[in-house]
């Protein structure tokens, strides 16, 4: 291993993808695909904002998309937050949010890269078993609270 990598880097483990079984016509729900592929619509706009701008670094704040985002929802432009994908809008949640001294709890039958932003940001990050009694979360609130 590269002795530059930081110590959590060393202690990572990779990403095991789940099965990707090779059969005709098979649509693989687990790695978002869709058995109607893109929307015409889609494919026109694509083509559409195609030009020769896409040799340009784009805007780092997102402006254009923010503030229609922020139309369509009501809120203000400064109330939404994009990012490059849900991993890194979930490593900047953790990181802004969830950094307490306390561990984080989640539920178990969540996203399993939860564990692995824990991990990357150095605080203990723990599944908790998810029953028909914790359907509204707040056993596991409570517990990240201190009470049962």
């Amino acid at each position: 291993m590269n002795p530059l990598w930081s110590q959590i880097a060393r202690e990572l483990s990779p990403y095991v993808p789940g099965e990707q079984p090779r059969i005709a016509n098979l649509v693989k729900l687990n790695t978002n695909e869709s058995p109607f592929g893109p929307s015409p619509r889609a494919l026109e706009a694509m083509r559409c904002a195609a030009a020769d701008t896409l040799r340009l670094y784009p805007d780092p704040e997102a402006t254009e998309l923010r503030e229609a985002l922020a139309d369509h929802h009501g809120v203000k432009r400064e109330q939404v937050f994009v990012g490059n994908g849900s991993d890194e809008v979930l490593a900047h949640a953790f990181v802004a949010l969830l950094k307490q001294p306390k561990p984080l709890l989640f539920p178990d039958v969540t996203y399993s890269f939860f564990p692995v932003w824990g991990n990357c940001s150095a605080w203990p990050a723990r599944p908790c078993r998810w029953t028909a009694g914790c359907a509204s979360g707040s056993k596991i609130i409570g517990a990240r609270q201190g009470r049962s």
